[in-house]
Order: C-alpha cells, then sequence, then structure tokens
C-alpha cells in the first residue's frame, strides 16, 4: 500500500485539486509561523493546531482527488483526509477558550471530552465503512461518500462548532478592551465564512457540486491569524509578505516542476516502480536545492524595511563604543527611535539609587516628567518581562489586573504607546517611553522586535555610560575633599606656627616676670635710702626746702609700693600663701592703682562701683589680682583698636549665690564665633607680637581653682561685660 502512494504513476495532475493542496499548505504554513513568533502563548499554539488540523484535510482532499485508484483513494481518505475533518472542532473549541484564561480553565475538561470523542469516531473511520463508505468518480477526482453513521458525525460537528462561537460570544461580552471586541467580531465574520464549507457534504444528499471548502476554510483561517496577530502585535504586513512569497515560490518553483512531471508522465509509464522511485527522488533532489536558492532572494525582497532595521542597529552598536558620555549615548539614542522609527515623543528614565526612583534622563516632545518610585509593581512586573511593552495589549493581560490602574497612570503621565525596558543582570537600569509615532501608524511587529534587539546593546551601554559618570562624580569629590583637605593642613600649619611664636612669647614674659621681679627687688633697696635720707633731711630742713623734700618723699613712697605690687605679682602660686578671706574691693583698689597711671597716659577713664559691704571671699588675693589685670588689659586693648575715648567700669555687688565682680569697656565688642573660643589657650585676634592668647586661658584655670565661674555678654560695636562670680 505504501509503495502504491509513494508511485507516481498512481497520480495525475488535477486542476482541481490543486486549490486545495496549496490551500491546505499556505494555511499550515501560516499556523507554523505564528507559532514560532510566542511559543509559549497558549492561543498561538492553539491557532497552529488548528491551521494544521485543517492543512491536513485541504491537503487530503487535494490528493485524494489526484489519485488514480479509487481503493487506493478510500484508504487514503479514512486514515488521512478525515483525521483533519474529525479534528478540526475540537481545535477549533479549544483555540475559542484560549482569549480568556479563566475560561480555559473552566472548559478544559470539556475540551478534552470533545477530543476523546474525535478520537473515537476517528477509530470508526479507519476500521469500518461506517463514516466513508465509498467515494464518488467525479471529473473533479474522487470524493468521500458517507457512511452510516456520518449524520451523527455531522450533528457532533456543528454542535462543537456552535459551542465554540458561543464561547467567542462570551469573551465578547466580557471583554475590557476595543481591541478585543473588535477581534471578537471578526471571528463572527469568520464562523459565518465557515459555514460555507459544508457544500462539502451536499454531494452526500444527491446534490453533485464541487467541493469549494478550501476557500471557506482558507478565508477563516486567515481571520482567525489575523485576530492573533494583531492582538499579540505580530506584523500582518509580515504575514501578507510570506503569504505572497509562497505564492510567488510556487509559481516560480513548484508550478515549472509540476510541468516537468506532468510531462513525463507517458514515459513514466513504462518505467519499473525502483526507476520510477529513484526519478521521482531526482526530481525532489534538484527541487529542493533550487528551492533552498531562490527562497532566500524573494525573503530579501519583501523583507526589505526588516533588514534596513537590523542594518541600522548594526550601526547603532558599532556607534556605541565612541559614547561614553551618557548625555551624548542619550541624545544618540533619542536620534535613532526619532529617525528610525519616526517616534514624536520620547523618554528616558534611568535608575537614580540615592532617591531610589526612576529619574527622567531625557524628554523630547514632553514635559512635566516625575520620577517613578523603584518599588512600583508595574515596574517590578517589567523587569520580570524583560521585553517590549505595547500598552494597548498589556493592558488586557490577567497578570497586570493588580497593577492595572498603576500601569495606565504612566503610560499616560508619560503619553507612551510602548515601553522598553533596560535590564541588566535581572536588574532594572531604566527604561524608554516612546509616543505616538509621527506618521500616525501602529508600531508594528518588526518594529517591536527592533527595539526588542536594540535594548541589549543600549542596556550596556547605558549601564556603561551611568558607571563612567559616577567614577567621574567620585574622582570631582575626592578632588574637592583634596583641595579641603590641603587648605585645612595649610590652615592648621599656620595655627601651629601662630602657636609656637605666641608659645616663644609667652616664655619671654615668663623671663621677663621673673626678671621683673628681680630688678623689683634691686631698685627696692636704693629706694630705701632714699626714702631714709629724705625723712632725716625734714627734721633738718628750713621751710623753703620742707616741699621739695615732701615732693621726694611721696615720690619715694610711691615707686616703692609700685614695687612692693610688682614683686607680689611675679610671685610664683606655690610660694603664696593657703586661701585665705579676701575682701574684693581692696583687690581692685589696689590693681587700679598699679595701672591706673597708665590707663591716665591712654586716655583710658577708670570707674569703680564698689560696695563697701561686699563680703570677703575665699582665695588668694595675688591671682585674683593677676585676673582682674588680664581682663582690664584686654579692655585697654580693646579700646585702643576702637580709637574712641575709652572707659572702663569695675563693679562689685552682692547677689543671691555669692559676690560678682564685673568689668565693662565701651570698645569694639567680641563677635559671637570669638565668644566660644576666647577662653582657648593661644586663641588671640591680636597681631603677632602683641598677644599670647594665654591670659584669659591662664585666668579661667586660676578661678576654676577658687570655684568661681566667668561669663562674658557682648554685642558688636557695644563693648563687653565681664562678669566673675565667687562663692561666699
Amino acid at each position: 500500500m505504501m509503495n502504491s502512494i509513494f508511485n507516481p504513476q498512481n497520480y495525475y495532475l488535477n486542476g482541481y485539486a490543486m486549490p486545495h493542496f496549496i490551500v491546505g499548505v499556505l494555511i499550515s504554513f501560516e499556523g507554523l509561523f505564528v507559532f514560532f513568533q510566542g511559543k509559549k502563548t497558549i492561543t498561538h499554539i492553539a491557532y497552529t493546531v488548528t491551521t494544521v488540523t485543517a492543512g491536513i484535510w485541504l491537503t487530503g482532499v487535494g490528493v485524494a482527488c489526484s489519485m488514480r485508484d479509487e481503493a487506493m483513494a478510500i484508504t487514503f481518505s479514512r486514515w488521512y483526509t478525515w483525521f483533519g475533518i474529525i479534528f478540526i472542532t475540537p481545535a477549533v473549541y479549544f483555540f475559542s477558550t484560549t482569549w480568556n484564561p479563566d475560561l480555559l480553565r473552566r472548559k478544559l475538561k470539556w475540551i478534552w471530552c470533545h477530543y476523546l470523542t474525535a478520537a473515537v469516531f476517528y477509530a470508526v473511520c479507519v476500521s469500518s465503512p461506517h463514516i466513508v463508505s465509498g467515494m464518488y468518480h467525479y471529473r473533479a477526482g474522487y470524493f468521500p461518500k458517507a457512511g452510516a453513521l456520518e449524520l451523527v458525525f455531522i450533528v457532533w460537528f456543528y454542535t462543537v462548532m456552535i459551542l465554540s462561537f458561543l464561547n467567542f460570544i462570551r469573551i465578547y461580552r466580557e471583554a475590557t478592551t476595543t481591541l478585543l471586541k473588535k477581534n471578537m467580531k471578526l471571528m463572527f465574520l469568520a464562523f459565518v465564512i465557515a459555514f460555507f464549507g459544508s457544500v462539502e457534504y451536499l454531494p452526500n444528499y444527491g446534490i453533485p457540486v464541487f467541493p469549494v471548502a478550501f476557500l471557506p476554510m482558507f478565508l477563516f483561517t486567515t481571520i482567525m491569524g489575523y485576530c492573533v496577530i494583531r492582538y499579540r502585535l505580530m506584523d500582518i504586513e509580515t504575514v501578507i509578505h510570506k503569504t505572497f512569497m509562497w505564492f510567488v515560490t510556487s509559481a516560480v518553483a513548484i508550478l515549472p516542476f509540476g510541468g516537468i512531471i506532468y510531462t513525463a508522465q507517458p514515459m513514466m509509464r513504462d518505467l519499473s516502480p525502483l526507476a520510477a522511485g529513484v526519478y521521482f527522488l531526482t526530481v525532489l533532489f534538484i527541487f529542493y536545492f533550487y528551492y533552498r536558492s531562490v527562497q532566500p532572494r524573494l525573503d530579501k525582497l519583501f523583507q526589505r524595511k526588516h533588514t534596513n532595521l537590523m542594518a541600522v542597529l548594526d550601526r547603532f552598536s558599532g556607534e556605541l563604543v565612541h559614547l561614553k558620555n551618557l548625555r551624548d549615548l542619550l541624545q544618540s539614542f533619542s536620534r535613532l527611535l526619532r529617525r528610525e522609527l519616526f517616534v514624536r515623543r520620547l523618554s528616558v528614565y534611568l535608575r537614580d539609587e540615592t532617591t531610589g526612583k526612576m529619574v527622567p534622563a531625557i524628554a523630547k516632545g514632553i514635559r512635566n516628567l516625575r520620577p517613578v518610585s523603584l518599588e512600583s509593581s508595574f515596574l517590578q512586573w517589567l523587569t520580570e518581562t524583560d521585553s517590549a511593552v505595547v500598552g494597548e495589549l498589556a493592558v488586557s493581560d490577567p497578570s497586570v489586573e493588580v497593577f492595572k490602574v498603576e500601569m495606565e497612570r504612566l503610560f499616560l503621565s508619560t503619553q507612551a504607546e510602548v515601553i522598553l525596558p533596560f535590564i541588566l543582570g535581572g536588574r532594572l537600569i531604566g527604561f524608554a517611553s516612546l509616543g505616538k509615532k509621527s506618521n500616525l501608524r501602529r508600531y508594528s511587529f518588526n518594529e517591536i522586535r527592533f527595539l526588542d534587539r536594540l535594548k541589549v546593546p543600549a542596556t550596556i551601554a547605558f549601564s556603561n555610560s551611568m558607571r563612567y559618570e559616577d567614577i567621574r562624580k567620585l574622582s570631582d569629590e575626592l578632588q574637592l575633599w583634596n583641595q579641603a583637605l590641603e587648605e585645612r593642613v595649610e590652615r592648621r600649619t599656620r595655627e601651629l606656627a601662630k602657636a609656637q611664636e605666641q608659645l616663644v612669647q609667652a616664655e619671654k614674659l615668663a623671663t621677663l616676670g621673673t626678671l621683673a621681679g628681680g630688678v623689683a627687688h634691686e631698685i627696692n633697696n636704693p629706694l630705701t635710702a632714699v626714702l631714709t635720707n629724705a625723712q632725716i633731711l625734714r627734721m633738718s630742713a628750713n621751710e623753703e626746702d620742707l616741699e621739695s623734700i615732701s615732693l621726694i618723699e611721696e615720690g619715694a613712697k610711691r615707686c616703692q609700693g609700685i614695687i612692693q605690687k610688682l614683686m607680689k605679682y611675679a610671685r610664683k602660686t606655690t610660694e603664696e600663701m593657703p586661701h585665705k578671706d579676701v575682701s574684693l574691693v581692696d583687690v581692685v583698689k589696689g590693681t587700679v592703682a598699679l595701672l591706673g597711671y597708665q590707663f591716665h597716659q591712654e586716655n583710658i577713664e577708670v570707674l569703680t562701683r564698689l560696695d563697701e559691704g561686699t563680703p570677703t571671699v575665699k582665695g588668694n588675693a595675688g591671682e585674683i589680682e593677676q585676673v582682674l589685670t588680664n581682663l582690664l588689659v584686654n579692655a585697654k586693648d580693646s579700646i585702643r583698636l576702637a580709637k574712641v575715648k575709652g572707659r572702663i567700669v569695675i563693679e562689685t555687688r552682692r547677689t543671691p549665690k555669692g559676690v560678682e565682680l564685673c568689668v565693662s569697656d565701651n570698645g569694639p565688642g567680641i563677635s559671637p564665633e570669638n565668644q566660644k573660643k576666647i577662653f582657648d589657650p593661644f586663641f588671640t585676634t591680636k597681631d603677632v607680637g602683641e598677644g599670647t592668647g594665654l591670659g584669659l586661658s591662664v585666668s579661667f584655670g586660676i578661678l576654676k581653682r577658687h570655684g568661681a565661674t566667668i561669663r562674658v555678654a557682648s554685642e558688636t560695636g557695644q563693648g563687653a561685660t565681664f562678669t566673675i562670680e565667687f562663692p561666699v
């Protein structure tokens, strides 16, 4: 039997059979083409099953009509042709449920039930004459004759088709998008056309018509394919090109070889089966290589646009090597899409780790874009999808129902029709938002496929440029840090040099203090002699000389008092007596007496407001005098800088907690920032050589040992007041 089927002598070139055979092969190719565009999509799979099954039906009709032997035609029809006829209805029912995932889950048992019923009919068909009892011999060729159970089969056939039609009605009612509703309307039209294929059964009821089921089936499967293509954003132009290319290939390749076989038929009748088989295989071998040489040229002719886009992608990938700057890369990327795809509005968002958001990096034709949080459910879904998302199609995907509103809001805010993610290592680093095209056309399948291929080199380039920008920013920050560090080191070095000079000056002053104590001791002896001799002269002097001797005696006593105070001030602390009762009034009077003449020479008035009833405090009179002296000298220097007639007020008063000693001046005052540092060692606002920065620091230490506190109150231009509070 197999030898008979493959023996060319059992066939003849039947012009009536060719349309069935060609359409059968064509719709099978359409189904395979759709399948390879989405191998994991259940709708694609169901459509491919339907078209391949219909292809078996129609090619079987074409082959059976071209057979010379009736018995062979009957066998072939039962095993091959009727396999397609029987299984086409459960395939259509399966296809009708795939447009709604919930419907598919609910109808899964019915799908298996219909397929099992079809398997039973097929088993009856191949094992008995109850479905195909014989063959009609028309001018168009052999056609199956109905058996006793064919009417039962026809009832089941139409029942399943009607159930499929009802599934499409249910999907239409539950559809939430305009596109899905339009597709369902086309499905209704496809079913109306498909029912015209019923003429295939008319010869079994005494109406001899030519079998034209190939035409309704071709339109039926093509409309179904168009709905799948449009719904899944496949390129209908590509399908048309493929279809037309198949016809052209058939005309260029198949028809000449068909003519050769037809011409050689009289000669093949005299050949043995072996020779005929060798001849047939030789022709197939030559046809294969001939077809392989013709098909790529036709494909290139009909796929010029796709080829051009791939060339554009290659050029852009080559340019990326020279684009390190992120701004240049963004500009080049946007120019490419606007030039090649005619994108009117375009924006690119990039990841910002500091804010945890996607931030607009460039925008063309759109304004007022806002950052998008990385916690967005849509962005997480986009990361998992890792492909271009078309808004019109994505909203009908059941998997986005949870964040559908969020997704629609993003598409609306960016005026996008397509969003292209940039994902590297499972991490979303950015995305591009593509709006309407200036030519007002929809994004085709080839363009979406181009975008999916473009995102690979673009993602790598964006990642490298972002890292380059981070490194550049880090380098700039390090440079600024280095500059700031150098300035701090330089400033600290100046401070240390100044501190060293102040230490040298302090050492000089300490030496000068020791020297002053010795000089005072040496001067004190001659002064004693002067004072003694002046007193002796007073005893024998006349009235005229008494006035001069009194002046000498008074001056010597004054000098002696100053020297005694100087010696007392220069004496070391360890040499002082332990703390005892000290009168602040006496300390103020003694210090003013020591410095009063110097202040008078510098036109500075020293006023005292002393409370004679001020209680004594525990302490060291010499150290308290040293503190007061430092405050008065600082006040004098401050007034001198202000170049005003100076006035210093010294006041003592009681407080609930103890006794206060206040020193106020009318100098320029102390700035707020300096008030925090005046008691720090070596801090001074005076020029080098004029101050050591140790006076107030030493005074602070002395007062701390006395249990006293010191505070300052000052405003710029309003003078300063130092208040010392002693506990009683």
